[in-house]
C-alpha cells in the first residue's frame, strides 16, 4: 500500500484564535488533537511511513477523538443542552465516517486526506463546540 498525503495545502495547522471554546479542558483537548494531526502530517511528509505505523498513529487518533467526544458529551448532558442530539449525531458520523481511514484517489493510490481531517475539526468546532460551549458557560460550567 503506498501512503501518500491528499489535500495537504498547509505547512501546519495551528489555532488562529485561542481559546476555542472558554473551557480549559475542551480546549486542551482540541490542541492536542492538532498537535497529533500535525505529528502524523509530518510523518507522512518524510515520505518512509510504514501503512502499520500509519494505522497505529490513526487508530490513536480516533481513540483521542472518541475520548474528547464522550466528555462533551457528558458535559451536554448534564446541562440539558438542548442541541445534545445533534451534536451527538455529527460525533457518532465522524467516529463511524470515512476520514480516519484510508481513500483511493481517481488514480488508485491509497491514503490520508489530512486537509479533510483539519477541516472537519474546524468546522465542527465552530459549528457545534463553540455554541456549546456558550451554553455550558451560561449554565455554569467552569472556564477553567
Amino acid at each position: 500500500m503506498a501512503v501518500i498525503i491528499l489535500s495537504s495545502k498547509k505547512l501546519s495547522y495551528k489555532w488562529l484564535r485561542f481559546p476555542v471554546t472558554g473551557i480549559v479542558e475542551l480546549d486542551q483537548q482540541h490542541q492536542e488533537l492538532l498537535d497529533r494531526m500535525n505529528t502524523l502530517r509530518d510523518y507522512l511528509t518524510r515520505g518512509q511511513a510504514a501503512p502499520e505505523e500509519v494505522q497505529e498513529r490513526l487508530h490513536a487518533l480516533h481513540t483521542l477523538f472518541s475520548n474528547h467526544f464522550e466528555e462533551e458529551n457528558q458535559r451536554m448532558q448534564a446541562h440539558d443542552y438542548p442541541g445534545f442530539t445533534t451534536h451527538f449525531e455529527a460525533h457518532q458520523a465522524f467516529l463511524n465516517g470515512p476520514i480516519l481511514h484510508t481513500i483511493t484517489d481517481p488514480h488508485g493510490q491509497e491514503g490520508y486526506d489530512l486537509g479533510a481531517l483539519v477541516e472537519w475539526e474546524a468546522s465542527h468546532i465552530s459549528r457545534f463546540d463553540r455554541p456549546m460551549a456558550e451554553f455550558l458557560l451560561a449554565r455554569g460550567e467552569k472556564s477553567v
